[in-house]
């Protein structure tokens, strides 16, 4: 599904979150607390866009970008600079890196597309340094406020809409939609986090609560 959509995704996601997503990118990354020189896996990396930013904000960085899709990260490779990130095809469930290789792991929409979300975050953290820091951009299901009629409609009726009028496969976004609406909740990531060894666990909710970026610390 993923390499179909591939040519589409990013042009996607910046209409799906109003062109907000240079943004919450750059909020993720933020999150992950990066030394100067960091060794950062970004799971899920699809076109590259979480890497690009690391390498964005430390030059020195040594980023290997991870996705199950190679589809997404051919697009992702030539983009300017897409030479300097290393590109491996991965199961997020089974990291083929030892342990302790990271200073940060960070990904974008990835927990919603495994079917094994505690096996997924105990690879994180193994391949995490002591010290560590997970960084993470996901969709959250939308709080029931004020906001909610909106924000469910749009979800449920509004990206598919989009997605027929940009996408090729249109039904790949009826999909993400619709486990979007069925995500955990941002204190059930947490308790995961929490059961996955990770302390200094914390989120922040944007865009009416519908998409979140969490963060967590593997201890030192």
């Amino acid at each position: 599904m993923f390499n179909g959509i591939a040519d589409r995704y990013d042009l996607m996601n910046l209409v799906m979150t109003w062109g907000q997503e240079p943004r919450l990118v750059r909020r993720t990354v933020e999150r992950a607390r990066l030394p100067i020189e960091p060794v950062v896996l970004d799971l899920a990396t699809g076109t590259g866009d979480v890497a690009f930013e690391v390498l964005r904000t430390r030059p020195a960085a040594q980023v290997t970008g991870a996705d199950i899709s190679p589809g997404m990260m051919e697009i992702g490779k030539a983009r300017p600079g897409g030479d300097r990130i290393t590109w491996v095809q991965a199961d997020a469930m089974d990291l083929p890196f030892p342990d302790a290789t990271f200073d940060a792991v960070t990904h974008g929409y990835l927990l919603r597309n495994v079917t094994d979300i505690p096996t997924t975050l105990a690879e994180q953290f193994r391949v995490l340094k002591p010290g560590g820091w997970m960084a993470a951009l996901e969709m959250s299901p939308a709080p029931k406020n004020v906001f909610w009629p909106f924000s469910t409609a749009y979800i449920r009726w509004v990206v598919p809409l989009i997605a027929r009028l940009i996408a090729k496969d249109p039904e790949a976004y009826e999909y993400l939609s619709r486990t979007s609406r069925g995500f955990r909740t941002p204190a059930q990531i947490h308790d995961m986090l929490a059961d996955a060894g990770f302390v200094d666990i914390g989120h922040r909710l944007h865009m009416f609560g519908t998409m979140a970026v969490h963060w967590a610390q593997k201890p030192v």
